[in-house]
């Protein structure tokens, strides 16, 4: 396998394995979200037809899902408001979804203030919702606000390692975690792990809101019900002050992403849906934001790195170089980036055109030379 160039020391996989030798070995935070509520996301969904669409309420987000391979590069929103219809914006589509269901390629467009309907051309028969993350039932939060990736802060649970990463959990952003379950309390889609083989970084493809919580609810809610798949499709996310959250729901025991305590080459990921057909022990790492034009705050740049490196250490993963992913349902060998992104897997945009053109200088390289 091919070593990447900038990668100046065999000694560098080795330094960051180092951040793994003392692994959880402190209790739950002492700050829990008890007491605390957050806003059921309420969706109106529709089909698009060419044609305004007016929801009953208030909306915050739209989403339009079709089949990958229907996508149209001319399909476009407006927004309908007080002074009539906007400008049309062009729509961001990626290809996502849990390896058990049929892919689906997914856009998600921010709603102007205000704003009394839509239209979306260039996607006649597409899935549309309007998301609303403000007006539903409040649910009340219980559990730990924040884990972290360490093991020197004794206030909260921990992975490994001197860095602390800090980490809003699922309660701590407001997760309906009945969106999980069906009308029989099932498990709409169990937990299974799988050797950690890959990392893999995502952008969600539109403008954040101001309250980064409500955008995690919003992209839960759309994938675990209006999709179906019953939880959100990505392991990690960050958002542009970068604060890091927990994603994908991965057991009862506390531990985000594992399944238990990981070692290098021996760490067990819960398999997400962010990357069709590569899902299995690949680590979804997921920006809030639109990088198509512009870049990553810095703060938001600095926690991808930090978490990609801790990753790496837990994980035994060597960023510098090329790996054989295999599928382990199908045996199938891909060749690989060891810190891939989206489009290095499949057909897509995403990370977004300007982050992608230099993703290896500002991503790949500060990981593999442990720069912070």
């Amino acid at each position: 396998m091919r070593r990447r160039t900038f990668l100046t020391s065999a000694t560098a996989v080795a330094g960051l394995s180092s951040l793994a030798p003392s692994l959880f070995t402190s209790a739950a935070s002492a700050e829990t979200t008890d007491g605390l509520k957050a806003p059921r996301v309420l969706a109106e969904r529709a089909t698009a037809t060419g044609e305004l669409v007016r929801p009953e309420r208030r909306f915050d987000l739209i989403a339009v899902a079709r089949p990958p391979e229907v996508v149209s590069s001319e399909t476009a929103v407006r927004f309908e408001g007080p002074d009539g219809l906007g400008p049309w914006r062009e729509l961001d589509f990626h290809t996502e979804g849990p390896d058990h269901h049929e892919p689906v390629a997914t856009a998600m467009a921010l709603a102007p203030e205000g704003a009394t309907g839509y239209q979306v051309r260039g996607a006649d028969g597409a899935e549309l919702t309007a998301l609303n993350t403000r007006d539903g039932e409040e649910l009340n939060l219980g559990g730990p606000e924040r884990v972290a990736l360490s093991a020197e802060d004794e206030g909260i649970r921990s992975f490994s390692g001197p860095t602390v990463l800090r980490m809003r959990s699922r309660a701590g952003w407001g997760a309906d975690e009945s969106l999980r379950f069906d009308e029989d309390g099932t498990d709409l889609w169990p937990a299974v792990f799988h050797r950690t083989q890959a990392l893999t970084v995502h952008h969600t493809a539109w403008e954040t809101t101001d309250d980064h919580a409500a955008d995690m609810r919003a992209v839960y809610r759309y994938h675990a019900a209006d999709l179906g798949w019953g939880d959100i499709g990505y392991h990690l996310l960050i958002d542009p002050e970068g604060t890091i959250y927990e994603g994908r729901h991965s057991g009862e025991d506390g531990v985000p992403v594992f399944s238990g305590p990981p070692l290098p080459g021996l760490a067990r990921s819960v398999t997400a849906g962010h990357a069709v057909g590569f899902n299995h022990g690949n680590v979804g790492v997921c920006l809030l934001g639109d990088f198509t034009d512009g870049l990553p705050t810095q703060a938001a740049q600095d926690s991808l790195v930090s978490l990609l490196r801790l990753l790496c250490a837990l994980t035994g993963i060597d960023p510098g170089r090329d790996i054989e992913y295999v599928n382990p349902d199908t045996g199938v060998v891909t060749p690989q980036e060891a810190v891939a992104r989206h489009r290095d897997w499949l057909d897509t945009a995403c990370p977004g055109d300007a982050f992608s053109e230099v993703f290896d200088t500002l991503i790949r390289e500060r990981v593999a030379r442990g720069l912070l």
